[in-house]
């Protein structure tokens, strides 16, 4: 019993690693390999926020910047593991739409043409962002 006390962390820290790895695969591994941001990003920044990618909820863990160009959305430090920085260019939003869960006011954003994800957020944080939205709308 005293062994195992010292692989628990070990356990621990596995167990996470593969939450990581499984949740980089439900979506965001699709927006990395069309918007990866590959050059350092200079823009407006909104703060962290809660937001959903293929109705894969990152609550309180993503950090959003925007600038003329586009947004860029990147993980808070401890959940980068397996999750690059992605920037979506205005242009690749193909449609929004508004929803509502219970009491929760929704935007979701179609990206992609064909489509790569669907991101979602909360819409007092779209109403920051709403003003640089330079977005083509394909039907």
């Amino acid at each position: 019993m005293e062994s195992f006390a010292y692989l628990f962390p070990f356990l621990v820290i596995g167990m996470f690693i593969l939450v990581m790895y499984i949740m980089s695969k439900m979506g965001w591994d699709d927006l990395v390999a069309n918007y990866e941001a590959s050059v350092p990003f200079t823009g407006q920044r909104v703060g962290i926020i809660s937001a959903s990618i293929n109705s894969l909820g990152y609550r309180n863990s993503l950090v959003l910047k925007y600038n003329d160009q586009g947004m860029l959305l990147k993980p808070v430090f401890i959940l980068r593991l397996f999750h690059k920085p992605i920037f979506i260019p205005w242009s690749e939003i193909k449609e929004i739409r508004d929803k509502k869960i219970l009491f929760t006011n929704l935007k979701q954003f179609i990206i992609g043409n064909p489509f790569v994800a669907v991101i979602g957020m909360e819409k007092s944080t779209f109403s920051k962002i709403e003003n640089y939205l330079h977005y083509k709308i394909s039907k």
